[in-house]
C-alpha cells in the first residue's frame, strides 16, 4: 500500500461530490480535502484488515475490492465485492470500533480515507449529510441482503451464471472481461465448493455459452445464460 497525492486537487472534483458529500458546502469539502489521504494497492494488498481498528471512512475511487471475513473454522467467507464510488465498510462503522471483516483489493485500486471524527463532526452539523448517510448505509445493507438471499434462491449452475452476469452487466457492462476472482473466490462469494465451481464453468464452456481463456470470460450465449441465473 503507498500513500500517495490524489490525481484530483479538490474533493469537489472527484466522486465525493457526486455522492453523499454532496449536500456539504465548499468551506467544510475544502476541509475534507485537506484532511483526507488517499492511497493506491496493488491487486491482493489488504486495504483494512479484520479486527483492526476503525480510524475512517474508505471511498473507493478506482478498481475493485472484496469484502471478507475469515469463520471461526479458518474459511474465508466473502460477503461482496465494492465497486468504484463505494463507501467501504460502512457496516461496521458505526456498531463496532473494529472492523468484521478484511478489505482486499482484487484489482489495482486507488482509495481515499477520511477521519473518523471530520465525519462524526459532518454528522452533527449538516442535516442534509447526515440523512444522505442514512441512505447509503441503508442501500449497501440492502445491496448484500438482497444478493445473498438471491444466491440462495439457486442452485449450483444457477449461482454461478448470476456471478457472471453481476461482472459483466454491473460491473464490466461488456460481455468479454478479465474475471478478477479465483475460482476458489466465486466459490467462497457462493458458498459451493471449488471443485463443483470448476466443473460448472467448464460445462457452460462445452455448452458454448461462455468461453474461457485463462481469466478472460466471453459471453456467448447470453439469452441461455440469462435463464440459467434465472431458473438454475
Amino acid at each position: 500500500m503507498t500513500e500517495s497525492i490524489c490525481s484530483s486537487s479538490s474533493c469537489a472534483q472527484c466522486g465525493f461530490r457526486s455522492s453523499i458529500f454532496s449536500s456539504l458546502t465548499d468551506e467544510q469539502l475544502k476541509e475534507l480535502t485537506v484532511q483526507k489521504s488517499f492511497h493506491k494497492v496493488g491487486k491482493g494488498e489488504v486495504i483494512v484488515e479484520q479486527g483492526s481498528s476503525i480510524n475512517g471512512f474508505i471511498f473507493l475511487r478506482v478498481g475493485l475490492a472484496k469484502l471478507a471475513r475469515i469463520n471461526p473454522d479458518g474459511r474465508e467467507q466473502i460477503a461482496g465485492i465494492a465497486t468504484p464510488n463505494d463507501f467501504v465498510g460502512l457496516l461496521s462503522i458505526f456498531s463496532s470500533k473494529t472492523y468484521k471483516y478484511s478489505i482486499i483489493a482484487i484489482e489495482d485500486s486507488e482509495y481515499c480515507q477520511v477521519d473518523y471524527q471530520l465525519v462524526m463532526d459532518l454528522v452533527e452539523t449538516n442535516g442534509k449529510f447526515s440523512k444522505s448517510l442514512l441512505e447509503k448505509f441503508s442501500s449497501v445493507s440492502d445491496l448484500l441482503v438482497g444478493t445473498r438471499l438471491e444466491l440462495e434462491l439457486r442452485q449450483l449452475r444457477g449461482r454461478v451464471a448470476f456471478i457472471i452476469c453481476y461482472f459483466a452487466n454491473e460491473i464490466y457492462k461488456n460481455k468479454t472481461f478479465n474475471l478478477p476472482i479465483s475460482r476458489k473466490e466465486i466459490a467462497e462469494l457462493i458458498d459451493m465448493r471449488v471443485e463443483n465451481v470448476v466443473r460448472t464453468l467448464s460445462e457452460f464452456r462445452r455448452d458454448k455459452i461462455i468461453k474461457i481463456e485463462g481469466t478472460t470470460i466471453e459471453i456467448l450465449d447470453q439469452e441461455k445464460l440469462k435463464w440459467i441465473k434465472m431458473h438454475g
